[in-house]
């Protein structure tokens, strides 16, 4: 793919899985996939949204974002910590989510976590830069075959996050949504995006 910047023709490598979709695919890749992510509303979407995507594909899950954020007021903690079970029968109903129950509820379970975190005061955030000794962890991958499903890094997190509360965050949906708020750099070497 070419694109221009400022008058000249530049080639625009990404990595492999952000051209198996459409645009929207590769502007999250382009945009926000390995940004280092510190805002706590954010970091609690992401981790939402890739729970949302077990067993599912990305693409279908950028898809719905939007009626994610309407739905599950915009993933501000508090507001979803306060979840009854009207509230999870109301988003099971809605045909513009992923209505499963059990990642419904999951995600309440960790609003609830997290509000539980700021009360001990910490953030998620904080919680996750501690368990990466405050460092990015940069992986240098030539093909997408050589990008780990999980690591020992990412049971650790999970196993962090189970005790502290948190559910649904087996190491591989860890190790995706570290990828995701910048925490790992899984960017291919070759990719434009690489930093």
């Amino acid at each position: 793919m070419q694109i221009m910047l400022k008058g000249s023709v530049e080639m625009v490598q990404r990595c492999a899985w952000a051209n198996t979709g459409g645009q929207l695919l590769r502007d999250y890749h382009d945009h926000e996939w390995g940004k280092k992510v510190k805002d706590e509303r954010l970091i609690f979407e992401l981790l939402s949204l890739e729970i949302m995507q077990a067993g599912l594909n990305w693409e279908l899950v950028l898809k719905k974002r939007e009626a994610f954020k309407v739905a599950f007021d915009n993933f501000e903690i508090t507001k979803v910590a306060a979840y009854d079970a009207a509230k999870v029968e109301e988003l099971c109903q809605n045909p513009a989510i992923i209505r499963n129950k059990r990642k419904i509820r999951a995600i309440i379970t960790n609003a609830q976590a997290i509000t539980t975190l700021h009360l001990a005061g910490t953030t998620l955030n904080k919680l996750l830069w501690q368990l990466a000794d405050n460092r990015t962890v940069i992986n240098n991958w030539e093909h997408a075959e050589q990008v780990p499903a999980k690591t020992l890094f990412s049971k650790r997190v999970a196993l962090e996050l189970q005790q502290k509360g948190f559910k649904f965050v087996g190491p591989t949906i860890v190790y995706s949504f570290l990828q995701a708020v910048g925490i790992i750099n899984d960017h291919l070497s070759y990719c434009s995006f690489k930093y």
